[in-house]
């Protein structure tokens, strides 16, 4: 008899360009500069450190959960093209863009934290892109769509306040980006709370279920 044809995995074919925000790099603090749009030359700081909160930064917490989503993702039969998988490595928002156009992705996940002075301040929010400073202006409705059901989602799984999605122009990853495009913010290292849960594994895999479970969706296949 013959052999059985295996079920193909729900996400296989799909490419997705997974990106932990920050890195650590000696160029923090110095100065050095990139484009906000290929439409514009006004520029901003490069190589913010991002926040901290008590046990780690953020630089660390994104690629924490982005390397549990990579084998989340490669699990249901997805490529996962990762702009960073270390934390030393010196990465701008263009050269981001670019590891994911030249791997063909579909979507661009980039993962953050946030941080506010005030210290009450909590809850998930998805940025996505819009604005006249699009290099592509196409990916705002596909990214819209994304970032609705990710902030769902990933509240859904975690219990975390539901801040909603935010339309940015200023960030240089959407507008350099070619391909849909969500900035998630996990939560803010700067409530006590908060980031006490975002550092146990039990937390951040909450997160990635969320996500995991939008891009299913996204994709339009059932797991």
């Amino acid at each position: 008899t013959p052999e059985p044809t295996p079920t193909p995995l729900p996400l296989e074919g799909a490419v997705i360009c997974v990106d932990p925000g920050h890195c650590v790099t000696p160029l923090t603090g110095t100065g050095q500069r990139e484009l906000v749009s290929p439409l514009s030359d006004e520029t901003k700081y490069l190589f913010g450190g991002g926040t901290a909160g008590a046990n780690q930064t953020e630089e660390q917490l994104n690629l924490a959960v982005g390397l549990q989503l990579r084998d989340a993702l490669e699990a249901l039969g997805a490529e996962v093209v990762m702009t960073r998988e270390v934390s030393e490595i010196t990465l701008g928002g263009i050269d981001r863009c670019k590891i994911a156009q030249e791997a063909g992705a579909d979507v661009h996940i980039s993962i953050h934290a946030n941080g506010w002075t005030d210290p009450d301040y909590n809850g998930a929010m998805v940025l996505v892109p819009y604005g006249d400073l699009l290099g592509t202006p196409s990916i705002v409705e596909e990214s819209a769509r994304l970032g609705e059901l990710m902030i769902e989602a990933v509240c859904e799984h975690t219990g975390a306040k539901n801040l909603g999605t935010v339309q940015r122009s200023d960030l240089t990853a959407f507008n350099f980006s070619t391909m849909p495009c969500v900035f998630i913010e996990m939560g803010f290292m700067t409530n006590p709370r908060e980031d006490a849960l975002m550092e146990t594994p039990e937390y951040q895999a909450k997160i990635v279920d969320g996500m995991v479970e939008s891009l299913l969706a996204w994709y339009g296949v059932e797991e």
